[in-house]
């Protein structure tokens, strides 16, 4: 690849899932499918590896569309995982995802690729460490005002203090990159790192152990340089509480791409945790004390942050009635006053059911929607709710999605996106036909009150199930998905995993 860096190669075919919340949840599902593995019965075509996107068929109840992308894929034997799904400087749909590797030989990557409808997935380049023993891990990706991408990674090594971040950033649409910068953090034990454009210079947050006992810190950096020099650390919170490892800070970031930054994490105090908010104005040069939007919980679970105009957006898990239910706080302001927090879900009072996986979007018009699973009806479902107001109140009843007998097949993960021209689509997993498949729902933007009937999106293959979707509309129309691909085995007992998905030109009423 010429003009590239050292440590720096084209992508190879891609395989991959994405981690869970946690690791008992993962242990769950990995017993669960193996379970249905076992049991489970019939043919299906196998999946097909072709490098093209094909036309697309409308979306119908009755048949699932025609081929969609071809990821390509399959020359390693690690595991690819992380997928997700980013909007390109030009229409296109960047496609980021990560290789595992092995903890102690190194061999992780991240890897990025780039698709428009109709035209073949361009494989652009693998950000692999040349150090043995050493992986790149947990990328973010930026687009930044005039189509520069920048990216970021935790350059690993199964070592204490041996946790970085670096950066690398492309002025072609990523053709080409730079030499990864030198560390960007200075303690070695970084996690979750994002990564945002303000005007022409780069800014940097994650959560940092560098103090240890798993007490986390929020830091945030600017370069003016593309990541060649880096301004000094700045702290933005100093928690003297050990933070639990399953809420561990995992910061988030917006940028309007001028001069307004906003980064949220999750901070323990008094032994009661909550999601806090610091500004910034000038670009990442400084930034304001943090505040509480949440109030006091035993449990604040928050990984959702959205921004649309000067409407902002919040939305997350909470134990404060011993049980997690779901609860929003919005702003009109770009995050100068908040709104109390509010209850999106309405699960009873005495239900024992859990809300989980909440995903959401957020429109300029005040739109809200938030979608998640629960076990109200014994096995995970899928519900909705709608606020026309930002996030400031919520409609009266939560609107299962799923199309199924209740509470018969465990439906889980559900993704939202929405259209330029007002479609809005929903993904998620369930498992009715055995192994687990990808199904989808939208609603027409000529109707807002109306969802097409459910369709399976995914193809069934024999010993294969596909997980936790992630979806994104381009500037022509057309539907991206991504989703996890297992493929599983009884002996030896093992999941290769790889990732899938296709492309809808025509869905849910679009042109």
């Amino acid at each position: 690849m010429p003009g590239a860096s050292r440590g720096l190669a084209r992508v190879s075919p891609s395989r991959g899932a994405k981690q869970t919340r946690g690791g008992k949840q993962m242990q769950r599902r990995w017993h669960a499918s193996f379970r249905r593995l076992a049991v489970a019965a019939g043919a299906g075509a196998l999946l097909l590896a072709g490098g093209h996107l094909a036309a697309q068929t409308p979306l119908s109840p009755q048949a699932p569309p025609s081929e969609g992308p071809g990821f390509p894929g399959g020359a390693t034997a690690d595991d690819e995982v992380l997928p997700g799904l980013f909007p390109g400087p030009k229409g296109e749909v960047l496609r980021l995802w990560q290789r595992e590797g092995d903890r102690r030989t190194g061999g992780g990557a991240v890897l990025l690729a780039l698709a428009k409808p109709q035209d073949a997935w361009e494989k652009l380049v693998e950000i692999r460490p040349s150090e043995k023993g050493v992986s790149a891990r947990n990328a973010d990706l930026a687009v930044g005002p005039s189509g520069e991408l920048a990216m970021v990674y935790r350059w690993w090594r199964d070592q204490p203090r041996s946790k970085q971040l670096r950066v690398a950033s492309s002025d072609d649409g990523g053709k080409t990159w730079s030499q990864p910068s030198t560390s960007v953090d200075k303690g070695g034990k970084s996690f979750t790192p994002k990564i945002a454009w303000s005007n022409k210079s780069l800014v940097v947050v994650w959560a940092d152990e560098r103090r240890r006992n798993r007490v986390f810190d929020i830091y945030a950096r600017r370069s003016q340089d593309r990541g060649k020099t880096w301004e000094p650390e700045q702290i933005l919170s100093l928690f003297p509480q050990q933070v639990p490892g399953d809420l561990y800070a995992r910061p988030l970031l917006l940028s309007d791409g001028q001069d307004r930054l906003w980064v949220i994490w999750v901070g323990l105090r008094s032994g009661e945790s909550a999601l806090y908010l610091s500004r910034s104005t000038d670009g990442g040069r400084r930034w304001a004390d943090p505040v509480a939007l949440t109030g006091a919980s035993r449990s604040a679970f928050g990984d959702i942050f959205l921004r649309a105009g000067d409407r902002m957006l919040v939305v997350w898990q909470d134990m404060r009635t011993e049980q997690d239910r779901l609860y929003a706080v919005s702003s009109s302001d770009a995050g100068a006053t908040w709104t109390a927090p509010v209850r999106v879900d309405h699960l009873p009072a005495d239900s024992t059911a859990r809300t989980s996986s909440p995903t959401a979007l957020l429109s300029p018009d005040g739109e809200a929607l938030v979608a998640w699973e629960d076990r109200r009806n014994g096995r995970a479902d899928i519900f909705l709710a709608r606020s026309a107001d930002g996030g400031r109140t919520w409609g009266t009843e939560d609107l299962r999605m799923d199309m199924d007998e209740a509470g018969t097949a465990v439906s889980r993960f559900p993704k939202l996106a929405k259209a330029k021209d007002g479609r809005v689509a929903l993904a998620w997993e369930d498992d009715r036909a055995g192994l687990e498949q990808i199904y989808l729902r939208v609603r027409s933007a000529a109707a807002p009150g109306e969802w097409s009937p459910e369709t399976r999106v995914s193809t069934p293959a024999p010993k294969h199930s596909a997980h936790q979707p992630e979806l994104l509309w381009d500037p022509d129309g057309a539907l991206h998905l991504a989703w996890e691909l297992w493929n599983m085995t009884l002996a030896p007992a093992r999941i290769d995993k790889r990732i899938d998905g296709r492309t809808l030109l025509k869905v849910g009423g679009g042109s």
